[in-house]
Formats: C-alpha cells, structure tokens, sequence
C-alpha cells in the first residue's frame, strides 16, 4: 500500500463473492475506502472463476468500483476449431447508485445523466458489470496457439459420397480411364 495511490493504512478485505455490502459505506464520508482481494468467485452469468483486487470509493452520491480482475474463458480457437482456455484480463471503473438513502429509507432519485449499476438492498453485485467486460474482451478470433496450424486438410479432401449417388461416382471412375 502506498500513499501516491490514496491507499495508505487501508486495510485489505478478503472475498470469494461478488456480492458485496456496501451499506456501511454509503454512510461514510465522501472519499472512504474499500479494498477487497477477490479469490476465485463466480458470479450470476459467468462460466468461470474470477479473482484479482477491487477498490471501492464512495463519491458524493454513489459508489465507484474499480476493478482490476482475471479469469479464465472457453472459446474454440478460430483456426483449427479446437476447445481452447484462453486467459482473459478485465479491468474497469463503474459506478454504483444507491435507489434507497440508508438513513432515510427514502427513494433517491438518481441524477439524469447517471451512467452505471444499482446499488440493490445495501449491496453491489459486481457479477454483470464483469460479465460485460469479460464479453467485450473476448477475441474475435482466439487461438489456441501463436502459431496454430488450421485445419488439418491433408487427411482427405473428398467429401464422403451420399450411397444414393454412388452409381454416378461409378460412372466417373469410368470416363476417367478412357
């Protein structure tokens, strides 16, 4: 922890969810701190584990996630159509806006131009925020391998022949010969 990154004396919080209480943060002062490892949770619409570090920072009005994660993705490499793990790195900032004041209970009214995720009953679920990120990072074309061969197109390249047309397959071993 250092004090150039505004972390200094905070202390780190240990998570295998990404369902988090943010409740107790909410009612702190602008500015408070959250720091989370994240080991190995799997969230709602996600295929994999995800793990790495998550800094929480409660603004004037909501919460701001930022996440700095990995996790491992199933893909089919795009040239010789194999099942491939593909490593995948995914880092963000959101935010998150309460719908409830804590104190109050009353409704808050999110400001016109909010952009990000609702905070749910006190908590954030980080689960669709990295299910986007994971999507918007996923190859286009994954390979299994830097130099990846393709497809293998050496084993055959006729196509096995329907039975209801061999008797034109017979017919062209003939004109061949002649």
């Amino acid at each position: 922890m250092t004090v150039e990154d505004g972390t200094a004396n905070t202390p780190v919080r240990r998570t295998t969810s990404l369902l988090i209480n943010v409740s107790t943060l909410l009612q702190e002062s602008i500015g408070s701190l959250r720091r989370y490892e994240v080991d190995n949770a799997q969230g709602t619409g996600l295929n994999a584990e995800v793990s790495g570090s998550l800094r929480l920072l409660r603004t004037d009005q909501s919460v701001l996630a930022t996440a700095s994660l990995i996790t491992v993705i199933s893909d089919i490499c795009g040239g010789c159509l194999q099942d491939v793990e593909l490593p995948l790195e995914v880092s963000f900032d959101e935010e998150f806006w309460p719908s409830l004041d804590l104190i109050s209970g009353a409704p808050v009214e999110p400001p016109p131009e909010r952009v990000g995720f609702s905070v749910i009953d006190g908590q954030i679920d980080l689960s669709e925020a990295v299910r986007q990120y994971v999507e918007m990072g996923r190859p286009m074309s994954p390979r299994c391998e830097e130099e990846c061969p393709g497809l293998d197109t050496r084993s055959s390249n006729e196509q096995p022949i329907d039975d209801r047309w061999s008797a034109l397959a017979a017919l062209r071993i003939e004109s061949e010969g002649d």
